[in-house]
């Protein structure tokens, strides 16, 4: 844990923030904003300045950049902001000063919680292989997603064209995944109960009709700009609407569209492309990161199964919760 230096520093840095402002000239009309959290966070930053072009949008503290963001490394961002928009970050978070608990401390009333987003209803088998402690162990075309209906069928030794023949099994979706949907809903909802600013609501009522969510937690571009709408009006700046504006989509990387199985059990409305996007795979079986191509679901199905053979031992010992 980094906990000695940061815990030093929480309590006097909470003054000296408190006396910086205090010398600063107001910035009605252009507020300094900071955030806090995962790859949403990173990705409201230009939407954020987009919307709000006379706001300074200082950037963003990453909770994945570990143990790099130290209190050290991020002072002047975090002390100088007038806002700082941030996830509920849990006490068991490494860096003690990002957690939620110590930020109330240092920030005080600058500090607004903000929504996580998550829905796993389009991609109910989505999973992260958690193993040795770490869910890295394991990385495949989509880096740490998988997908537990291809981990079954590899355990179950299903050659890659029966394998992506689940992905149009209504029976095998109906039987394992039919309340996924409904139960993210109540996770969020669960999430949200703190908070002043909410999307369950949004969700609930427009993913049906309107692809929200590239995988369970990557949301698209349109999903946060009216996240960032909601944060914006919540904290009474004007700002230009951009729900409806064609824009960069900084999440969409990795995109898996619901299995045709899902898209029948939901009764999506939205067209579902007939491939998915994500990395290309190294000659040592590991994700690009700077290679992105389209993948048919029997292609994803042979990526995945490739990486599992050198994984064949963690492969084999993970639960799936599948019934068949």
């Amino acid at each position: 844990m980094i906990g000695s230096q940061d815990r030093s520093l929480i309590v006097r840095a909470a003054r000296k923030a408190s006396r910086l402002l205090a010398s600063l000239t107001p910035s009605t009309g252009s507020p300094r904003i900071a955030l806090v959290g995962n790859c949403q966070a990173q990705a409201l930053v230009p939407m954020l300045k987009a919307m709000v072009p006379s706001a300074d949008i200082l950037g963003a503290v990453s909770v994945a950049s570990f143990p790099r963001n130290t209190y050290a490394n991020y002072a002047r961002l975090i002390d100088t902001a007038d806002i700082v928009l941030s996830h509920t970050i849990h006490d068991q978070y490494p860096v003690e000063w990002l957690r939620t608990s110590n930020l109330k401390v240092l920030c005080g009333d600058r500090l607004h919680l903000i929504p996580n987003l998550y829905f796993l209803g389009y991609t109910p088998d989505m999973v992260y292989l958690h193993a040795d402690g770490s869910r890295h162990v394991v990385q495949g075309p989509m880096t740490d997603y998988h997908l537990a209906s291809v981990i079954y069928a590899y355990q179950q030794g299903r050659s890659p064209d029966r394998a992506a023949a689940l992905f149009s099994d209504d029976a095998f979706f109906q039987q394992n995944y039919a309340g996924a949907a409904e139960q993210s809903l109540i996770e969020l909802t669960r999430r949200e109960a703190h908070l002043d600013i909410r999307m369950v609501d949004y969700v609930a009522e427009h993913y049906k009709h309107r692809r929200l969510f590239h995988t369970l937690n990557h949301p698209t571009a349109h999903l946060l700009s009216v996240l960032a709408d909601r944060i914006l009006t919540h904290l009474g700046i004007a700002h230009y609407d951009m729900r409806e504006v064609i824009q960069e989509d900084p999440l969409s990387d990795i995109v898996k569209a619901p299995h045709p199985a899902v898209h029948r059990m939901l009764g999506l409305t939205f067209d579902n492309p007939p491939v998915d996007r994500s990395y290309s795979l190294k000659s040592n079986l590991t994700p690009d990161l700077h290679s992105l191509r389209y993948y048919t679901s029997v292609e994803l199905v042979e990526a995945y199964y490739a990486v599992y053979q050198r994984h064949r031992e963690v492969i084999m010992a993970y639960q799936t919760q599948i019934s068949a």
